[in-house]
């Protein structure tokens, strides 16, 4: 029963969330701003669950395509709380890295 469902979580399970969040990170890396942040694996790694340690999940049981739509209906709003969310964690990370 775990492997199945362990199996069903791995396909259909998704917090919607995660990709946005690599995405604004890599967005927000991209530019003039923190373009001297550490980009290795390790800095990435706790860039991401730091930001995502911050904020409540979102599952959606659907595919990827239903997981993009719903990105779009996302508020104005939200999308600039989770910016801050993420350019904090990024300053936060940056100011102590791991490697370090």
């Amino acid at each position: 029963m775990l492997a199945k469902l362990k199996k069903i979580k791995e396909d259909k399970l998704n917090n919607c969330l995660e990709d946005i969040i690599l995405e604004k990170i890599a967005d927000l890396l991209e530019s003039d701003e923190f373009s001297n942040i550490c980009i290795c694996e390790h800095c990435l790694l706790d860039i991401a669950s730091y930001t995502l340690n911050q904020i409540p999940a979102k599952y959606v049981t659907s595919d990827r395509g239903n997981v993009l739509a719903r990105l779009a209906d996302f508020e104005e709003q939200a999308q600039i709380d989770l910016d801050l969310v993420v350019i904090k964690s990024i300053k936060k990370v940056a100011k102590n890295p791991y490697h370090s």
